[in-house]
């Protein structure tokens, strides 16, 4: 009998412990919206290359933006220090991923707690090339 109840409870609090509900994607956006309000600093910019059978060919460190700072206000984001660079920017819903849409550019926008942001990007290649795609990922932290 004890062992009876002791499976029955094991089974109940992994039922309890193991099934978070996710966020509906509209919690999500909304989460969003509100985190992404404030300056953020560019930490890192890591660019990787893949060919057309998905294998990575190539991974660069791009520093040349580390440490640029963005104002987003929650509907204009401007570069810091510098005149004129202001532009109108959305946050949409685009099936369970969070979109970041700049200047007819999109990017995956994830935050992995409330003062680190991702913003990951995909470009296809091929052609003159010398890579099918290339994933780029900007890594910011807010200040």
């Amino acid at each position: 009998m004890k062992t009876k109840l002791l499976i029955l409870f094991m089974g109940l609090s992994v039922l309890f412990v193991g099934c978070k509900k996710d966020k509906a994607p509209e919690d999500k956006l909304a989460d969003s919206k509100k985190q992404i309000i404030g300056t953020w600093e560019i930490q890192s910019t890591t660019v990787t290359y893949y060919d057309a059978s998905g294998k990575v060919i190539n991974t660069e460190n791009q520093e040349y933006n580390k440490g640029y700072k963005y104002q987003l206000d929650g509907t204009m984001i401007s570069l810091l220090g510098s005149e004129g660079d202001s532009y109108a920017y959305n946050i949409t819903n685009v099936g369970n991923d969070i979109m970041l849409n700049i200047r007819n550019n999109t990017v995956k926008l994830a935050f992995s707690n409330s003062v680190t942001m991702t913003w990951t990007s995909e470009e296809q290649g091929g052609g003159n090339l010398s890579y099918a795609k290339a994933i780029t990922v900007i890594q910011l932290t807010k200040k």
